[in-house]
């Protein structure tokens, strides 16, 4: 089991991802609703984590493309 300050250090490195994931979904067009489902997780042993609950289908497409080339710029916003 991980002490106190560790956990706190690791809750808020899943944080910073889930607020990065937030951002970035935002970026593509997601409004607050659909990324509402986001939230930061970590273990007992402390491995951080973004539960992205439920996306949806359009979103993940969208989400699936730009991992596939690689940034924004190289895909049609909608």
């Amino acid at each position: 089991m991980m002490n106190t300050q560790d956990w706190h250090a690791a809750w808020d490195h899943a944080q910073d991802a889930t607020d990065a994931l937030r951002v970035a979904l935002s970026d593509l067009g997601a409004g607050a609703t659909q990324i509402m489902h986001l939230r930061p997780m970590v273990t007992r042993r402390g491995t951080t984590w973004v539960d992205v609950g439920q996306l949806p289908a359009d979103l993940a497409v969208k989400l699936a493309e730009v991992i596939r080339v690689g940034n924004l710029d190289n895909i049609g916003r909608s």
